[in-house]
C-alpha cells in the first residue's frame, strides 16, 4: 500500500516550470528593423565583491544569447559603429514556460555615436587642438579603439587561421639583392601581432640586429599607447577613391626613446578603419634604425569588423663597420600579404553560404 500510494501521489504532481536560463537578444535598426550583425554585446556580472564581464557579438540575424546569472539580473552594454551605444537591465522571467526569454533592442544611427572621450591635455603636446577639431578628434580617437577592440573580439568570437607571405628585400651598400627572399607560413589569429610595449618599439638583438615590433592594430586599443601619444583630427580627405577622416598620432613631448607616429585613416561612409600610415620617430643614435616606415590596409571581411589585409614597411639601419669607427648602412623593405584565411568553426556574417 505504501508503494502504490507513492507512485499515485507521484502521477498526479503538477510539474514545475523552469526559469529561462538564457536571454536571446535581438539587435535591430531603428529606422529600418534590419538586423544589426556584430553588434558587441557586453554583459556585466557581480560574483561577490567583483564585477565580471563577458563579450560576445551578434549573428548575421543580429542575435545573441547571453546567459542570465544567479540573482536572474542581466546588464548589458550593446554597442555597434555607426549607432548609439545602449544599455538595458533584463529581468528573468520565473513564470515563463520558454526555454529562454526573448528581447529585441533597436539602436538608433547616430554619425560617430560612441562614449566621449578626453584629448591629451596641450602642454605634452607637440601642436595645440583647433578648438574646431575637438570634437572630431574625440569621436575618431573613440572609433579608432572601438574599432581595435572589435577586431580582437572577432578573432575570438570567430576563430580562424590565415597563409601570410612574407616577401622581403634587401639592400647593402647600395645594392639590392636581384630576388626576395619568399616565405609562407600559416598562423593562428590569436597569435597575429606584435604587442605594443612602450620604450621597446627598437629591441636590440646581439650584435648590430635590432627587432621591431610592427604597429599592430590592437595597439590602437591599448591603453599604454594613448597614454603615450597625442591625436589630432585633420578632417575629412579624399585618398584611394574614398572620402576618409585623418587621424594623426604622436608622441607626447615627455618621450624620448623611439616610438610611433603617423596617421589612422577611417572610412567616413562605413565608419571602419581603412588604413594606418607608420613610421619610427627619436630615432636620435647613429648606430641602429635610422628610418623605418610603413602603411596597413585594411579589408571588412564582415559587416562593422576592420581586419589586418597587407603591410609594406622599409628600414634603413646603421651598423658599425671597419676599425675606425665607420658606419655602413643597410636597409630593406617587407610585404606582409593574406593569402587565405580558413576559419576553424562557424563563419561570421556575410560569410556563410
Amino acid at each position: 500500500m505504501l508503494l502504490v500510494a507513492t507512485m499515485a501521489t507521484h502521477a498526479t504532481r503538477t510539474p514545475t516550470a523552469r526559469a529561462p536560463t538564457t536571454l536571446l537578444l535581438r539587435v535591430v535598426d531603428s529606422a529600418s528593423q534590419v538586423p544589426v550583425p556584430n553588434a558587441e554585446i557586453t554583459a556585466h556580472e557581480r560574483r561577490g565583491l567583483t564585477e565580471v564581464q563577458r563579450r560576445g557579438l551578434t549573428d548575421a540575424r543580429g542575435e545573441v544569447r547571453v546567459l542570465y546569472p544567479e540573482d536572474g539580473e542581466l546588464q548589458v552594454h550593446i554597442r555597434q559603429i555607426g549607432f548609439r551605444y545602449a544599455d538595458r537591465t533584463f529581468r528573468r522571467n520565473p513564470d515563463s514556460g520558454a526555454e529562454e526569454d526573448t528581447a529585441v533592442v533597436a539602436l538608433e544611427r547616430l554619425g560617430f555615436a560612441l562614449p566621449q572621450v578626453v584629448v591629451r591635455a596641450e602642454r605634452n603636446c607637440k601642436e595645440s587642438v583647433d578648438p574646431s577639431s575637438v570634437a572630431l578628434t574625440s569621436a575618431s580617437m573613440e572609433l579608432l579603439r572601438f574599432g581595435a577592440e572589435q577586431f580582437e573580439n572577432f578573432r575570438r568570437t570567430y576563430p580562424f587561421d590565415f597563409t601570410l607571405e612574407q616577401r622581403t628585400t634587401s639592400t647593402s651598400f647600395g645594392v639590392v639583392r636581384p630576388k626576395p627572399r619568399v616565405q609562407v607560413d600559416t598562423l593562428a589569429a590569436l597569435a597575429w601581432g606584435d604587442r605594443y610595449v612602450p620604450g621597446r618599439v627598437v629591441v636590440p638583438r646581439g650584435r648590430d640586429e635590432y627587432f621591431v615590433p610592427l604597429l599592430f592594430v590592437s595597439a590602437l586599443a591599448d591603453p599604454a599607447f594613448w597614454q603615450l601619444h597625442c591625436f589630432v583630427a585633420r578632417g575629412v580627405e579624399s585618398r584611394d577613391g574614398r572620402r576618409l577622416i585623418r587621424l594623426d598620432f604622436s608622441p607626447t613631448l615627455d618621450v624620448r626613446e623611439p616610438d610611433w607616429e603617423g596617421s589612422a585613416w577611417l572610412d567616413s561612409a562605413r565608419s571602419v578603419l581603412a588604413r594606418v600610415d607608420f613610421r619610427l620617430t627619436n630615432l636620435r643614435n647613429m648606430v641602429g634604425p635610422q628610418r623605418f616606415d610603413g602603411y596597413t590596409v585594411f579589408s571588412t571581411p564582415t559587416p562593422y569588423i576592420a581586419r589586418p589585409d597587407s603591410t609594406v614597411a622599409s628600414w634603413i639601419t646603421s651598423v658599425p663597420s671597419g676599425a675606425f669607427g665607420e658606419l655602413r648602412r643597410s636597409g630593406g623593405t617587407q610585404m606582409l600579404l593574406i593569402r587565405e584565411v580558413m576559419y576553424r568553426g562557424r563563419k561570421p556574417p556575410d560569410l556563410q553560404q
